[in-house]
């Protein structure tokens, strides 16, 4: 009896704990919460004060309370600054946080005009692709994007559930250099319609149509990288295929977002950097 005691007991006093501690937040000043975290990223004390009292005003306790986590999800690698914690608010879901953490850091005359390079179009980039294929309405592809008579007919036989029928043919305009084809078919591998399913060969036919600025394949490659499906764990390189496709229309724009926050929230902000200094530097290599 005392065993099955304990046993309902325990998540009592966790579930206890966790109320207490929030009881705690609620009767402390809301400062308390975040005042570490501004000094930890570069703001003298009066600076801390002055951003303090104004996200008190701004933001109630839970959303402090999101602002410190995400605030403490750096690594100390490098030196740590207001543009750093201006993006790791940038993540938290509820955008009223950031755009609190802005006003509070600009009233308080804390600059964050250098924000790490997280941005991937910029200056006098083109603007990102998304056009009207002759044939197949929207794209999430390259501006002059046309398909193959193959891969057309791949996208009939697949409507209609004839699948070996949509492999070979995709295979073939994939093949011949059809960058749609390249995306359509890593699916078909990705989910073994058509083909035997091979993680290895939907990311080599994701990469072939990621490279020629496909989105969807983008957010696909992303996804293989973070998680060693078909190619080798590298969460920077995740990152930066995440980045890429944010930039440009993709069929679920918030689940591009979540992916950037959950790989991100993994990394250091070099790592971070590294990751949009690449993805600029693809984006510069593929202006047209």
């Amino acid at each position: 009896m005392m065993f099955r005691t304990l046993k309902l007991a325990l998540p009592l006093l966790f579930l206890a704990g966790c109320a207490t501690g929030y009881v705690i937040d609620r009767l402390r000043p809301k400062t308390y919460l975040v005042g570490p975290q501004l000094v930890r990223y570069g703001l003298d004390p009066d600076q801390a004060q002055c951003a303090g009292a104004s996200l008190s005003k701004a933001l109630d306790v839970w959303q402090m309370r999101q602002l410190a986590d995400a605030a403490r999800a750096a690594r100390g690698d490098a030196e740590l600054t207001p543009r750093h914690l201006a993006w790791y608010a940038s993540q938290v879901k509820d955008a009223k946080v950031a755009a609190a953490l802005d006003r509070a850091l600009a009233d308080c005359g804390v600059s964050t005009a250098a924000q790490p390079q997280i941005t991937i179009i910029e200056g006098d980039l083109p603007p990102p692709d998304g056009v009207v294929a002759a044939r197949t309405g929207p794209t999430n592809g390259p501006a002059d994007y046309a398909p193959s008579d193959d891969l057309w007919a791949a996208l009939q036989a697949h409507e209609k559930g004839d699948f070996a029928t949509a492999a070979r043919l995709s295979q073939i305009a994939a093949d011949a250099g059809d960058s749609g084809a390249q995306q359509f078919l890593g699916g078909l591998y990705a989910f073994g319609q058509g083909v035997a399913k091979s993680p290895v060969e939907a990311a080599r036919y994701y990469a072939r149509a990621a490279e020629q600025g496909w989105s969807e394949a983008m957010v696909n490659l992303g996804k293989a990288y973070e998680t060693g499906e078909g190619v080798p764990t590298d969460p920077v390189e995740a990152l930066k295929w995440y980045l890429l496709a944010s930039a440009r229309p993709t069929e679920n724009p918030e689940l591009v977002q979540g992916n950037i926050r959950n790989v991100s929230g993994g990394l250091s902000v070099t790592q971070i950097e590294q990751a949009a200094a690449l993805a600029r530097a693809w984006e510069q290599a593929h202006r047209r």
